[in-house]
């Protein structure tokens, strides 16, 4: 062991760059010292609390068992607290000189918060230190969100990391919705039921909005994943969290986002109208002169209007002002050609249907409406309706071709199979059955998928039926002729399964028995829809005993 001093020795040391004696300090002072407990004594004296009233204290606090660890801990929350205030007052220039002291320690556990205080009152952060954070997990996980937004400004990779889970965790929350889990199957509160403020104020929406804060280049990241995400999953509930994003900020006044979106406007009236589940006359001028400037101009903003109207919510309301717009053609005796108000409806409509290849292929080229919609296809729905009036009130009896016909469309016209699914769904809220049992089985010769809010909305309303399980027509149609031929798709055996676990108490048995075994889950199906068919299975069974 080396002959000279511990006091010596001890100064003789080199510290650190601001003169704190760190763990490599001790080490070396421990190889060098001669008497291990006077360099110990010594390093007390030169590091401890320099305050002549303290040392009588001492001594007290080794009789209360209170460590010298704790003790120094407790001081450095108070100088830390007192510190905080001073810096709340001290100019710019003197922050960012005590930061170029305090960085330099700032992977010390117990100096770190000094360092992220001045970095929250400093704004801008200096580059160059958001630069060194973007390096240092550890040290960026604990920045205040002030300083983790200037961080995700300069690192998109960054603030995608910690904006993917969330985007996940809110399209997992629209599946929950949209599938419910066994303890609420027996929900059958429609998808659509939900209003847009309500939406907007979900935990996910909101997180993201505070994210996001008052940064614009936030924003526009944001919507950049979004899109990114739309484009590779085919997922609409992103066009819905396009516009809940948007709305959210104009929800709590915050002009520095939603007036520097050029959609503010468009997306404003639409939500509207969703709110008000209606297009009304008012506001329809607006949204057509802001649809004829996107389709003129020809610019990317044509991608982001597609994006807005295929939020399913959007495309369900201009659905019903079809559907509304067609009756009042039928009372007035007016042909579709000639009425301007449904061409723009439809116009609208098919430009968000189409907002995914519009996306995919960067397009700015407004789809054209195929060349048989006005012509052929929407006066063979407006037959139909004309025959449900007829039904209705004269109990006039259907003709087997006028609906064939039309869902026979669907296939070539993408806009008319929109249309014939909302139709669909107005039979079935409306109890229609015996145009439901023709309709239904016609379906699957023409349309090979099935969109999940269309399953998810249908089974809603059926769940609501009783007496019309009695009808055996009605039955082999709904299960044998229609959900059956869609067996192996997991999103349409979702919500058999979901119909099954309420309805199977109204059915003949041997349907029930029939239609689990045509629907039995594959390898291939989520452990979900295995776990709940098993469920299921033992459900029916205990009612059959």
């Amino acid at each position: 062991m080396a002959s000279s001093s511990s006091s010596s020795s001890s100064s003789s040391i080199k510290k650190n760059k601001v003169s704190i004696p760190d763990a490599n300090y001790i080490r070396e002072m421990f190889n060098t010292c001669e008497n291990p407990i006077k360099a110990i004594n010594q390093f007390q004296i030169e590091n401890g609390l320099q305050i002549a009233s303290l040392e009588p204290v001492l001594p007290l606090l080794d009789l209360h068992s209170i460590s010298r660890v704790k003790f120094h801990h407790s001081v450095i929350r108070l100088l830390q607290s007192k510190l905080n205030k001073k810096l709340e007052g001290m100019p710019r220039e003197s922050l960012e000189k005590m930061l170029k002291q305090a960085f330099s320690q700032i992977q010390h556990k117990e100096l770190c918060p000094v360092a992220l205080e001045i970095m929250k009152l400093l704004n801008p952060v200096p580059s160059n230190y958001l630069k060194k954070l973007a390096a240092l997990p550890d040290v960026y996980k604990q920045c205040s969100i002030e300083v983790k937004r200037q961080v995700w400004e300069k690192h998109q990779g960054i603030f995608g990391d910690e904006v993917r889970p969330i985007l996940n965790k809110y399209i997992w929350e629209k599946d929950v919705e949209l599938h419910k889990g066994s303890e609420s199957l027996n929900a059958a509160a429609p998808f659509f039921a939900i209003a847009p403020r309500k939406r907007r104020e979900s935990p996910v929406v909101q997180q993201l909005k505070e994210m996001i804060g008052l940064s614009f280049p936030l924003y526009q990241m944001m919507l950049i994943f979004v899109r990114t995400l739309y484009q590779r999953n085919k997922t609409s509930h992103f066009c819905t969290l396009r516009s809940d994003m948007l709305m959210s900020f104009h929800d709590c006044k915050i002009q520095d986002i939603y007036k520097q979106d050029p959609c503010h406007d468009f997306a404003f009236y639409i939500q509207y109208a969703v709110n008000e589940k209606r297009i009304q006359d008012k506001i329809q001028p607006k949204l057509k002169e802001f649809y004829i400037k996107i389709v003129t101009e020809k610019t990317e903003l044509l991608s982001d209007t597609a994006i807005i109207l295929a939020d399913p919510y959007v495309l369900n309301v201009f659905c019903m002002e079809v559907f509304s717009c067609l009756h009042n053609m039928i009372e007035k005796e007016n042909l579709p050609r000639n009425e301007e108000k449904l061409h723009f409806l439809l116009k609208f409509i098919n430009l968000g249907i189409n907002a995914w290849s519009i996306v995919n292929e960067d397009s700015t080229e407004e789809p054209k409406l195929h060349k048989t919609t006005l012509k052929d296809n929407v006066p063979l729905l407006m037959i139909c309706l004309v025959e449900d009036i007829l039904h209705h009130e004269m109990g006039t009896k259907y003709r087997d071709n006028g609906v064939s016909n039309l869902v026979s469309c669907t296939s070539k016209d993408s806009l008319v199979k929109t249309l014939v699914m909302h139709y669909v769904l107005t039979l079935a809220q409306n109890r229609n059955i015996e145009r439901l049992t023709m309709v239904l089985p016609l379906i699957p010769d023409s349309i090979s998928t099935l969109d999940e809010v269309f399953m998810h909305v249908l089974v809603s309303y059926l769940l609501q039926y009783q007496a019309e399980w009695k009808q055996a027509e009605f039955c082999k149609a709904v299960f044998n002729s229609f959900l059956n031929k869609y067996g192996s798709d997991e999103v349409v055996l979702r919500h058999v399964l979901r119909l099954l676990w309420t309805a199977h108490v109204h059915l003949d048995p041997e349907l029930v028995t029939e239609t689990l075994e045509n629907i039995a889950p594959q390898p291939n199906h989520s452990s979900q829809v295995r776990d709940l068919f098993m469920q299921l299975s033992e459900r029916t069974a205990v009612v059959d005993t």
